[in-house]
C-alpha cells in the first residue's frame, strides 16, 4: 500500500509539473497540440514589431502605386484636353513654363547641347539631339507653340539621354526625376489654364444673362 501511495503521489506531482509547463509555455506564446508538439501563436513583442514594419512597408508600396496610377491618368487626360494642343499666340506663357522647368535641380545636365568630345559616339547613336537652350529658341521662333509641343521636345531630351547612357545609369536616374517633374509641371499648367478658361466662360455667361 505504501508503494502504491508513493507511486500515486509521484504521478500527481508529475501531472502538476506538466500542467505548470503548459501554462508557462502558453504564457510565452507557445501552445501544445494534441500530438504534444508546441506551436507558436504570437503574442511576443518582437512579432508585433515585425508585423508593424511589414504593414508600414505594404502601405508605402500601396501609396506609391496609387501615386503612379494617378499620374498616368493625369497624363492620359492631357490628350483629351483641347488646351494641351491649342496654339499660343504669344510666347510669354510657354517661356515662363520653360523657365520653371529649366530651373529644376536636375535640369542642369540638359541646359546645353551634349559635347561630342565628352560623349564619343553620341552623334552616331542620337539622330535628333535636343537640349533646353534649343527648346527656348524654338519657342521664341514659333517652332514650339503649345504645351504639347514643349512636352514632346523635352520628352525627346529624356529619350536621348536614356538611350545613350542606359536607364539604370546615373544619368538615367537623373532623367527619371527630371521627366517626372516635367510631367507634373505641365499637367499643373494645363489644369490651371483649364480652370481659368472655365471661370472666364462662366463669368461671360453670367454677364450675358444679366443683360
Amino acid at each position: 500500500m505504501a508503494c502504491q501511495a508513493v507511486a500515486a503521489a509521484a504521478a500527481a506531482a508529475a501531472k502538476d509539473s506538466g500542467s505548470k509547463d503548459i501554462v508557462e509555455k502558453e504564457a510565452g506564446g507557445v501552445t501544445p497540440t494534441a500530438s504534444g508538439k508546441n506551436v507558436a501563436v504570437g503574442g511576443g513583442g518582437n512579432n508585433n514589431a515585425d508585423l508593424n514594419v511589414i504593414l508600414e512597408t505594404l502601405e508605402k508600396e500601396r501609396q506609391q502605386k496609387q501615386t503612379l496610377l494617378d499620374k498616368q491618368r493625369a497624363l492620359l487626360a492631357l490628350e483629351e484636353n483641347e488646351l494641351y494642343r491649342k496654339k499660343h499666340t504669344e510666347t510669354a506663357t510657354l517661356l515662363s513654363l520653360w523657365k520653371r522647368i529649366s530651373s529644376h535641380r536636375t535640369a542642369t545636365v540638359f541646359r546645353k547641347p551634349v559635347n561630342a568630345r565628352e560623349a564619343p559616339g553620341y552623334s552616331d547613336r542620337i539622330i535628333f539631339p535636343m537640349d533646353l537652350s534649343l527648346i527656348r529658341r524654338m519657342i521664341t521662333t514659333g517652332m514650339i507653340v503649345s504645351y504639347a509641343d514643349l512636352h514632346e521636345r523635352i520628352g525627346l531630351i529624356c529619350h536621348n539621354c536614356v538611350k545613350f547612357n542606359g536607364r539604370e545609369s546615373d544619368y538615367g536616374l537623373v532623367t527619371r526625376e527630371f521627366e517626372s517633374f516635367v510631367d507634373d509641371t505641365i499637367v499643373t499648367a494645363v489644369t490651371t489654364a483649364s480652370e481659368v478658361a472655365a471661370a472666364a466662360a462662366a463669368a461671360a455667361a453670367a454677364a450675358m444673362a444679366q443683360q
